[in-house]
């Protein structure tokens, strides 16, 4: 019976056209073929999944074939019963990709299916294919989603993530690094106590069944539990342990005569200056020696710096009688295969941090404003954190996508010139998000940064954080950059556009929340005051 409505279209069969496919007596029969399901279900926004009369079932296979067939197609599922147990639902979060409703309610499924906004039917369906194609597509995914769920039940870690071998070019250092006062970018602002003695070993795995536990802030009133870094993979078969952060709770003094108030706690809690919990510095540079070597002096001295890794693009090997700099922490040179951007974000083997602050060879940071981007990228590791704001706006008349650099209240992208982000994330860039986007980046040398945004935003739904510098990100001495040539914006506009058909999507989200601290007295023009800013 087809009923037809102003309000929309319902399709509801009683009688099937072929033999039904066996199923419990409590239960609605499978009718037709898979391929004329699916062929149906493409043209449906919802699916009513009815659960079978036996309270004593929570599901039955007729109901998971219904459930597995809408997913794959986008449709919502919308289950009919309150006893259902949809799988691993101690695990995935059923809730964001279908609507579980109790049988007594049946009468109000059409005003509750009809109350869902355009975005929210757009994300669950999202959701729910992503669910499919991760833990139910394949043999294979659905033998290793059940490996994860034992491992995530008995707390047994994930095995390390992939990582790419450094191929280190030699090289000589014993520069005095700090002699040139011009070179001496300390800053003249305190943000705070910093850990003075050397740094302590991080924790080791005792047992094979324990996670490790990383101390992060968390504010009295937060909610107990563990924070994972993906909403949407409560547990994932590639996950590993160091992208999980367990929070511990941490101790409030109270503010009189005792100790405390001075932000050493606070510190301490983001994560103290074990080595895993520093920063590794990745720099890319191609044949710019001079540059180069001025901006790795300016690193001399900057607390919790782990290591320099320092991508040469360039198949000509550096001078052998330059004189690299020393700043007090290992400076490692890696070869790269070809010229690429790319491989900024290869997730080299040396890096033993978890954050990564990837900045251009030119770019000019104070060590204050990496410090206060420091701390805002530990209390939201999940986000890329920096200094550089753009937005994507979308182009009526030509009905595109577009990339726009200029002054805004609102961005939705951060970019790598100068960010803080998780290594995992460069795991992801590398071996798991679409080559397709990886190639349009090799074509056009360039776009890698807003590649990195699609895809930390398409992971955890959730806009950058731009901390506010006091505008001297880039280098005044240095050369004429690529990104002032108006070349560099068409590419942008096209890589824009193809990634959106990448993804299906726009995963990009505006944002007006800026982090600036009050020590900086960021100079803002009259005209721009009414921005948000969060201090």
């Amino acid at each position: 019976m087809l009923h037809k409505s102003e309000e929309g279209r319902i399709l509801v069969e009683f009688t099937c056209k072929n033999q039904p496919k066996p199923s419990l007596p409590t239960e609605w029969a499978l009718c037709g073929e898979r391929e004329d399901r699916l062929e149906l279900l493409k043209l449906s926004t919802f699916a009513l999944i009815i659960t079978p009369g036996d309270p004593r079932l929570v599901i039955s296979s007729g109901c998971a074939t219904r459930l597995f067939e809408a997913l794959e197609v986008g449709a919502v599922p919308v289950v009919l019963g309150e006893q259902v147990q949809l799988p691993y639902q101690d695990m995935l979060q059923w809730n964001e990709a279908a609507l579980v409703v109790p049988k007594p309610r049946v009468t109000e499924v059409h005003f509750l299916l009809r109350s869902l906004s355009d975005s929210d039917l757009l994300a669950m369906r999202r959701q729910g294919r992503f669910l499919w194609e991760t833990y139910f597509s394949t043999a294979d995914s659905i033998f290793n989603t059940v490996l994860a769920m034992i491992r995530t039940r008995i707390q047994i870690p994930a095995a390390p993530i992939r990582e790419e071998a450094a191929a280190e070019i030699p090289h000589r250092s014993g520069k005095a690094a700090g002699t040139d006062p011009n070179m001496a970018d300390n800053g003249d602002l305190d943000l705070g106590p910093v850990e003075t003695e050397p740094p302590y070993a991080s924790p080791r795995y005792l047992r094979n069944f324990t996670l490790t536990v990383t101390d992060f802030y968390r504010s009295w009133n937060s909610a107990p539990g563990p924070f994972h870094l993906f909403p949407h993979t409560p547990f994932d078969p590639v996950l590993p342990s160091e992208a999980k952060f367990l929070g511990s709770g941490t101790g409030f003094r109270p503010i009189g005569g005792g100790a405390g108030g001075s932000g050493k706690e606070f510190q301490a809690a983001l994560g103290g200056n074990v080595p895993r919990e520093q920063f590794t510095v990745v720099m890319l540079t191609y044949e710019r020696e001079e540059v180069l070597m001025n901006s790795l002096e300016r690193l001399n001295g900057l607390p919790y710096l782990n290591k320099v890794v320092v991508v040469w693009n360039s198949p000509k090997l550096p001078s052998e009688d330059l004189l690299w700099p020393d700043i007090g922490v290992p400076i490692m040179v890696v070869r790269t295969e070809k010229n690429s951007l790319n491989n900024r974000f290869l997730p080299w083997n040396e890096i033993e941090t978890e954050a990564i602050l990837s900045i251009d060879d030119d770019a000019h940071l104070r060590h204050d404003e990496i410090m206060f981007g420091f701390r805002v990228w530990r209390e939201a590791r999940d986000r890329i954190v920096g200094f550089p704001g753009r937005y994507h706006a979308w182009d009526i008349p030509h009905q595109s996508w577009l990339y726009n650099s200029n002054y805004s209240c609102e961005l939705s992208m951060v970019l790598t010139g100068a960010a803080f982000f998780h290594k995992y994330y460069a795991y992801l860039y590398s071996y798991v998000m679409p080559q397709a986007i990886r190639d349009m980046v090799d074509e056009y040398i360039n776009c890698e940064d807003i590649a990195m945004n699609f895809l930390v935003s398409h992971i955890t739904r959730k806009p950058p954080i731009k901390v506010t510098s006091r505008w001297t990100f880039r280098c005044p001495g240095c050369p004429q950059a690529l990104s002032h040539d108006d070349s560099h914006f068409h590419e942008r506009h096209k890589c824009i556009n193809f990634f959106v058909k990448a993804y299906g999507y726009m995963p990009l989200l505006y944002t007006q929340f800026m982090v600036d601290s009050v020590l900086f007295k960021t100079r803002l023009p009259h005209d721009k005051t009414k921005c948000f800013k969060f201090i």
